[in-house]
């Protein structure tokens, strides 16, 4: 983003209190240790640190100027006055929108945002279009107006993420991207806490609509009934994928391994065989929605067959790893009952013994315990040979599993340290791990107690 700081004032409605108008802005910053000479720092109030408290830090550090709620006296520098620096840069990245020459792709589900995401943007980089997109999970009130912040008028198309945790949210990003491709992945039980229950997750999800116009074009799972729904309201264009051959775009031939998927894509017209390292159901579906967009974005279906193949899943989020003489799936990065399910039918499918170390799966609400036994009840059933456990719900699980009649090894942890000290006692050749939870679990830790020898 290049902008002069009048610009900027006039965009956010803001008050210049100090410095010069027509200094140039290049970039912005909402973090005073990664900010870079030129940005323009935004001074966002947080519930551990205070942007305001940086000021004179990011003067050192050569920012052209800062956004503030707050006085905070005279710096020296440009400083600009708003009533709420968090509404502003939403207010800034909706003005920036406007000078994007690019198709903005905006993508929202329960599971598999961020690898839809990455895989998209491999996809279309792979055809030859210069993409920007979200870093890492960049998908809330502060990382969606940044990735858009960063986009340059030359992109000719920025991937974005969307996430919520209550309603509104996606409303409110879905309004500052105004995506010409919204997607939509899944529905499940994910954030229950702030939206009760599925059908809230659904209207929460839905409001990805809210920010397309009538020229955009819906790219949704046909096989989720949920998303179906909401694609029914929905007046563009639309384009569904799924396993029928009467989506617009489908898998078929589906063939799932513990290393990964096989199938054949079909688009109107044409098919080809694909594979993807992206592991499961989950492989297929992420590969189905990349897919749909880079059709619509004009890639050669031989070119999303070439990207598919040689698309490396994203670090913890179910990316096959050999360690010593024992696989692991390294599942870690988040955790709910749908990518949980997906990841114990991968495990099941694998030629060695099968292990289950599983943490927590977060904001379940008031029904964390009935998920947690299902899972444990999952387990039983997909003849799980082994269940290490961890966290609160640890004891749900293992409850699940019994009633359901699991006859394999049972441990539960107090931390990382003693389930990776069992895991290790237990372990032999030829097995298969899946390391499993929310990302407030820290799954990964159990990984570096096996790295130890």
């Amino acid at each position: 983003m290049e902008l002069r700081i009048r610009e900027v004032v006039e965009a956010l409605e803001g008050r210049l209190l100090e410095g010069n108008p027509e200094k140039r802005v290049v970039g912005v910053s909402t973090d005073s240790r990664t900010l870079e000479a030129g940005q323009l720092f935004f001074a966002l109030k947080g519930k551990r640190y205070d942007g305001h408290d940086f000021i004179e830090e990011v003067k050192r550090k050569g920012a052209s100027g800062a956004v503030i709620q707050r006085e905070v006296g005279r710096i020296g520098f440009s400083l600009i006055k708003v009533e709420n620096t968090l509404h502003a840069l939403g207010r800034l990245a909706s003005f920036w929108r406007d000078r994007l020459k690019g198709v903005v792709i905006g993508i929202t589900g329960s599971c598999g945002k961020t690898t839809t995401k990455e895989m998209i943007t491999h996809l279309l980089s792979l055809g030859g279009l210069k993409v920007s997109k979200s870093p890492k999970s960049y998908n809330n009130q502060v990382g969606l107006p940044l990735s858009l912040l960063w986009a340059s008028p030359e992109d000719e198309a920025i991937v974005l993420e969307m996430g919520m945790s209550s309603f509104g949210e996606i409303s409110y990003l879905s309004r500052i991207a105004r995506p010409k491709l919204g997607v939509i992945t899944n529905i499940g039980p994910v954030h229950l806490e702030g939206v009760s229950d599925l059908k809230g997750v659904q209207r929460a999800k839905s409001e990805l609509l809210h920010g397309m116009k009538s020229d955009s074009i819906l790219i949704y799972n046909e096989d989720d009934p949920l998303v179906r729904e909401i694609a029914q309201s929905f007046e563009g264009e639309k384009v569904s994928f799924g396993k029928s051959s009467k989506t617009t775009i489908s898998a078929e031939d589906i063939k799932v391994t513990e290393k990964g998927v096989s199938f054949t894509l079909r688009v109107p017209s044409e098919n080809i065989r694909v594979s993807t390292r992206v592991l499961g159901e989950g492989g297929v579906y992420c590969s189905l929605a990349a897919s749909s967009v880079a059709m619509v974005m004009g890639i050669p279906l031989e070119k999303i067959g070439e990207g598919l193949s040689s698309f490396e899943p994203l670090p913890m989020r179910g990316c096959m790893v050999r360690l010593r003489d024992f696989w692991i799936i390294e599942d870690c990065y988040n955790s709910n009952p749908m990518s949980l399910r997906s990841a114990l039918n991968v495990l099941s499918l694998a030629s060695g013994r099968k292990i289950a170390v599983l943490g927590d799966m977060a904001e379940l609400g008031s029904l964390a315990d009935v998920y947690h036994k299902e899972v444990g009840r999952w387990c039983a059933q997909l003849g799980i040979d082994a269940l290490f456990l961890l966290g609160k719900w640890a004891e749900s699980i293992a409850s699940g599993a019994i009633e359901e009649g699991f006859k394999g090894f049972l441990f539960i942890g107090k931390d990382h340290a003693e389930i990776g000290k069992a895991l290790k006692e237990y372990l032999r050749e030829g097995d298969f791990v899946l390391l499993k939870g929310s990302r407030i679990m820290e799954m990964e830790k159990v990984k570096g107690f096996l790295e130890e020898e």
